[in-house]
């Protein structure tokens, strides 16, 4: 399972970086988790500012409960 991140910097927000964690998933897929997040970026586009560099990531974890397999 994946979980969906986006890091958006910019020299005009207080704090420099913002981190944003999806609140949907986790995802099945990699791909699936990057889909979400070109939608989570697209959704708060009206609110980056322009000069922002936006990076992002799809950090695994693996389910590790009795009688489940993978």
């Amino acid at each position: 399972m994946f979980e969906a991140f986006i890091l958006i910097c910019s020299v005009s927000m207080t704090d420099g970086c913002m981190e944003i964690g999806d609140v949907r998933g986790p995802y099945e897929s990699r791909h699936v988790c990057k889909e979400r997040v070109d939608e989570m970026v697209y959704s708060m586009m009206p609110m980056i500012p322009e000069d922002s560099e936006i990076k992002w990531k799809c950090v695994h974890n693996p389910i590790k409960q009795t009688g489940v397999g993978i």
